[in-house]
């Protein structure tokens, strides 16, 4: 038989779920430290002190009832626990009655206490807010602002767990605290022990008194007492590891410092090592960016970023191949000839401002602006702005030392007088730090991927270990980013994702200046060297083959004049002897004439045997052609390879596309089974059409793998052009996309697969800027691809927003692109096709024209050396 029903039942918290989220919440004992850190900045206290006393021994006495306290008494490493009677005695075992008084007596050993001199917590906040868990008065109405505190400062916490963290630190918590100098002290008191003793949160004893305040304290004092990991709370290295632990976390930075903070460990005084200006004023280059109020706009934002390069960054001597490009490029004129070839280096076009001085700090300085309707992610997910803020990249060379070991030298700046900046502590500081008012928000590893450049196949980008920076949020313009309740980064929404877009921006920005600055050296040593040898500025490769045979042609000629010469000196000789033998001339002298010959024959028969050991390197100029032959076949495979490996990925990313498709109808379909509908058909036609759709695409890889790249066949480009766009309709249908072709075009002897290349390149490059120009609202014309044929090849063009104007000269060289994200290219597209078409003598070329918007759209495939004349 049923009981009856509980009608005043109520939902209660298991008192294990605090042990769970403090050992979840916070990641280690910093972290820990850190929020209570927080807390004194949120009292707008001017700083705070931190006291770590290991040796510390001590007692607290907490009296209350037996119901309150009895069994509560499990001891821990560092804490014991004894029941007390009235009489201060032991007890052994419980009072009968509940409401008996009794006192607990807590010992321990160790003691941590966050001290500061804020606003304080009055008693009745004690109870309403520290006391209950996830309780905070700093908490905001959902998605607004934060009220300010009496300073101005917008507060950090707003959990309300915090305190949670205090677990990994030790048993019990308890803090002292006061509004005011002549108030008495609100004190509030349990252990963390308890949680595993009490069924529910409610049972834990917590233990609240007021103290006089002789000392006159106004502010806050949490004490963490009985330490766990005595040992390692006293290792010899303890107090330096904290301190440095806790300098990346609480205002690593003395450029963005807002909240100093002193801590003892065992009476020995630390303050926090920050990366100072003068450590920062060593970086071979820095990068600083401001995402701000557009002032041509205030409704827009935009990214201005700077990019700044000592000299020291041109003059490494790390190889013997750095030291002789510093010689050359930098001891006879200081560096001035690179200085001016900057000036109009390519490369650097992108560049609108740019600051070139010779003898200043920074020896070059280039700045960029872009707009946020650029970082709008291709993929169309939802980007919030996340509210102005700043940052700093710096650029170091570890692996140039100073006057002592370790550290790093900087021949622009002088060394500041009594400061020791050691590598180890920049390598402690390495990566990028997050900082919302001076306070680092925790991230993942590498989480702005600085790695990534050391992957791209660019050997100039910046280093994990040898950058340095941060980004600095306020609580105030920045409070759409919301942090994880484990403070481990932000909650992944459209406002983080649009801050990591901008951040991304800015590595973008500093990883591409880096590099080009650094190429612009390569280039002009290359063009010095050339010059210095007399060659042609801009030579072709063959030039030098061309010498070569030039040399073995005179080398020959040099042999037949010697045989001639011998020949000639032998009719000499036989002259000679016929006159000694006739007596026509003295003897001796006829026999001094003879030796004289003699020797000479000998000389040009050696001169002769030389010149002709010499000529056999014709021989090897055939077999080095050969070899270099070989290499430029595999070169164009390799070119070949990737250009099939580019127009896989864009497939790949057609096929998602049509399975996503199948996958929603084959869920419509099981939807209308179990309703027993009838209505399938339409969803059948469209599953059957993207199956055709994925086996076609599948099919368009099978003509450019270059199983045959030797073998030409004759193309009607007409008929070419028209197939390739035929097997794509349902693509460019989906897309609404429409294709015009005009003209009837050439006929042409050509490899298909590598024909197939360049024009697919070009073709997904259009696509891709129609649906980015229609998604970011930059194009509002119709989506339209234009091939127009013509005698000598075709022009390909369409009707978005065209070439980027800073691209416009530096779009066919390896690693440019205009693209956005590098996951969507990686500027080898176009320089694949180039080297392509190069490889059978053709070329492309942006024409002049322009489109509505002011900007250079077509481009002309010249294919006159393959077309076939009627």
């Amino acid at each position: 038989m049923a009981g009856p029903i509980d009608h005043e039942a109520e939902l209660k918290v298991g008192a294990h779920v605090l042990v769970q989220l403090g050992s979840e919440l916070v990641t280690d004992v910093e972290q820990a430290i850190l929020e209570c850190v927080k807390n004194a900045y949120d009292a707008d206290a001017p700083g705070c002190k931190i006291d770590i006393d290991t040796r510390e021994t001590g007692y607290k006495l907490e009296d209350g009832t037996v119901d309150k306290y009895w069994g509560f008494d499990s001891p821990t490493e560092t804490v014991t626990v004894e029941i007390l009677g009235k009489d201060g005695q032991p007890l052994a075992a419980r009072p009968d009655a509940g409401d008996i008084e009794i006192t607990r007596r807590l010992n321990y050993t160790g003691r941590i206490t966050i001290e500061d001199k804020g606003d304080g917590i009055d008693a009745a906040q004690l109870r309403s807010s520290w006391l209950v868990i996830s309780r905070s008065n700093k908490r905001s109405a959902a998605g607004g602002q934060k009220n300010k505190t009496k300073k101005g400062r917008t507060p950090l916490g707003d959990k309300g767990l915090g305190r949670l963290g205090s677990m990994k630190l030790g048993d019990i918590l308890r803090i002292e605290t006061a509004t005011s100098a002549t108030g008495q002290l609100a004190v509030a008191e349990f252990r963390w022990a308890d949680c595993e003793d009490a069924r529910t949160v409610d049972q834990i004893p917590v233990f609240v008194d007021s103290l006089p305040n002789d000392a006159r304290f106004k502010g806050t004092r949490v004490s963490v007492l009985g330490l766990r990991d005595l040992p390692e709370w006293r290792r010899k290295d303890r107090i330096a590891e904290i301190t440095r632990s806790l300098a990346r976390l609480i205002s690593p930075f003395e450029a963005t410092s807002t909240f100093p903070v002193g801590i003892t460990l065992d009476g020995n005084d630390q303050s926090l090592v920050s990366v100072t200006d003068e450590l920062l004023k060593r970086a071979v280059a820095e990068f600083i960016f401001e995402w701000k109020d557009d002032e041509a706009d205030s409704s827009k934002r935009v990214l201005v970023a700077t990019a700044r390069f000592r000299k020291s960054l041109f003059t490494s001597e790390r190889s013997r191949k750095n030291r002789e490009r510093t010689a050359a490029v930098f001891s006879q004129d200081r560096g001035a000839g690179f200085a001016e070839s900057l000036k109009s280096y390519g490369r650097l076009k992108p560049y609108r401002e740019k600051a070139i001085d010779l003898d200043g700090a920074w020896f070059v300085e280039l700045k960029r602006t872009f707009q946020w309707s650029d970082m709008q992610l291709d993929t169309g997910a939802a980007l919030v702005d996340p509210g102005p803020f700043s940052g700093a990249f710096y650029f170091f060379h570890l692996d140039k030392l100073g006057p002592e070991e370790g550290d790093i030298a900087d021949v622009d700046a002088p060394a500041a007088a009594g400061i020791g900046i050691d590598r180890q502590l920049l390598k402690d500081m390495t990566g990028i730090s997050i900082l919302r008012d001076g306070f680092r928000v925790r991230s993942q590893g590498d989480w702005l991927g600085l790695s990534q450049s050391m992957t791209s196949g660019s050997t100039y980008g910046m280093r994990v270990d040898n950058t340095v920076g941060y980004f600095a949020l306020t609580g105030e313009c920045n409070y759409k980013l919301v942090e994880k309740s484990d403070r481990e980064g932000f909650v992944e929404d459209a406002a983080y994702r649009g801050f990591m877009q901008v951040a991304k921006y800015c590595r973008g920005f500093a990883n591409e200046s880096l590099e080009q600055v650094r190429r612009a050296l390569d280039d002009y040593y290359k063009r010095l060297l050339i010059s210095e040898e007399g060659m042609r500025k801009d030579g072709p490769p063959a030039s030098a083959f061309e010498a070569l045979e030039s040399g073995i042609k005179s080398t020959e000629h040099a042999r037949d004049d010697a045989e001639r010469i011998a020949a000639e000196l032998q009719a000499d000789l036989d002259r000679l002897e016929r006159e000694a033998a006739a007596g026509i001339t003295n003897s001796e002298a006829a026999g001094k004439a003879l030796n004289v010959a003699n020797r000479a024959v000998a000389a040009m028969q050696s001169v002769q045997i030389k010149l002709t050991a010499g000529a056999r390197a014709g021989a090897n100029l055939v077999r080095l052609r050969q070899e270099f032959d070989e290499k430029d076949e595999q070169t164009i495979a390799l070119f070949e390879s990737a250009a099939v490996g580019l127009s896989a990925r864009g497939l790949a990313h057609e096929l998602r596309t049509h399975l996503t498709e199948i996958r929603q109808r084959s869920s419509a379909i099981d939807q209308i089974a179990k309703a027993g509908a009838s209505e399938i058909l339409p969803h059948l036609r469209a599953i059957r059409a993207s199956c055709t759709a994925i086996s076609s695409a599948a099919a368009l890889i099978d003509p450019m793998l270059p199983r045959s790249r030797s073998v030409k066949e004759t193309i009607v480009l007409r008929a070419f052009v028209e197939d390739f766009f035929k097997a794509r309709s349902s693509i460019y249908e989906r897309a609404g996309i429409n294709v015009r072709i005009t003209g009837t075009g050439a006929t042409v002897r050509a490899n298909r697969p590598r024909l197939t290349q360049v024009f697919d390149n070009l073709v997904r490059n259009s696509a891709y800027w129609l649906r980015r120009g229609e998604m970011t609202s930059q194009v509002k014309r119709p989506k339209e691809i234009s091939v127009e044929l013509t005698a000598g090849g075709f022009i390909i063009s369409d009707s978005g927003p065209g070439v980027d104007p800073d691209y416009e000269s530096s779009l066919f060289e390896i690693f440019v692109t205009a693209k956005p994200e590098r996951d969507t290219g990686q500027g080898l597209g176009l320089f694949i096709v180039t080297e392509l078409l190069r490889a059978d003598g053709c070329e492309i070329s942006l024409l002049p024209e322009r489109n509505a918007d002011g900007r250079l759209y077509r481009f002309s495939v010249n294919l006159r050396p393959l077309v076939l004349r009627p």
